[in-house]
């Protein structure tokens, strides 16, 4: 087997794979953006995950210290 028939074999499974995907592997830039659309799509539940659990943390430590805070208040006031 030489190294185009390689070549050839990887190149149909690749567009397999793809086509069943359902991507349209003929229009190259359809696929690209695709591509770039997923990526975007990624990184912005990234970013959605890192707010919701900064927005998380900034509301749950504040209460914990100012539930700890009325304890102290309370024990030191009897």
């Amino acid at each position: 087997m030489t190294e185009e028939d390689i070549r050839r074999i990887v190149r149909e499974a690749v567009f397999e794979t793809l086509s069943g995907l359902g991507m349209a592997t003929n229009e190259q830039q359809e696929v690209q953006a695709d591509f770039i659309y997923m990526r975007k799509m990624r990184k912005g539940s990234e970013a959605m995950g890192r707010t919701i659990r900064t927005t998380a943390i900034t509301a749950i430590v504040p209460t914990f210290i100012y539930l700890i805070w009325q304890a102290v208040k309370e024990a030191v006031g009897r």
